[in-house]
């Protein structure tokens, strides 16, 4: 596809995916005692292509650029924010995400899997 309103779009997706989903590592990302490694998980594993991968159970998604945020082309060139997209299929995956949610829009002192923890001993 060439024509004249996709390079448009594609050039609209080049300019706010630079611009608003590229990570610059500070102090926030090695909270909680992280040294060394980011909180966000970045860098990101530069991957050719997307594909599905048998041993771990997953889908890996394609990233050209190990310091950018997975995301929508059409969410990203409409809406103009950062968002992170990533594909939840896991028990595992949705556990953590599920903790992470959670702690982000309760902002609670307490951490989501503390008061969890906390609960099944009362329970028990």
């Amino acid at each position: 596809m060439s024509s004249l309103p996709y390079c448009l779009f594609m050039s609209e997706v080049k300019e706010c995916g630079e611009v608003l989903q590229c990570h610059h590592c500070c102090s926030v990302c090695h909270k909680h005692g992280n040294q060394g490694h980011c909180w966000f998980l970045f860098l990101h594993e530069v991957m050719d292509v997307s594909h599905f991968d048998p041993l771990t159970n997953s889908i890996v998604l394609m990233c050209c650029n190990a310091n950018i945020n997975y995301f929508n082309p059409y969410i990203l060139t409409f809406c103009r924010h950062n968002h992170d997209i990533k594909c939840i299929l896991s028990g595992k995956g949705a556990k953590a995400s599920m903790f992470y949610i959670s702690d982000y829009i309760t902002k609670m002192d307490v951490k989501t899997y503390e008061v969890l923890s906390l609960l099944s001993c009362t329970v028990a």
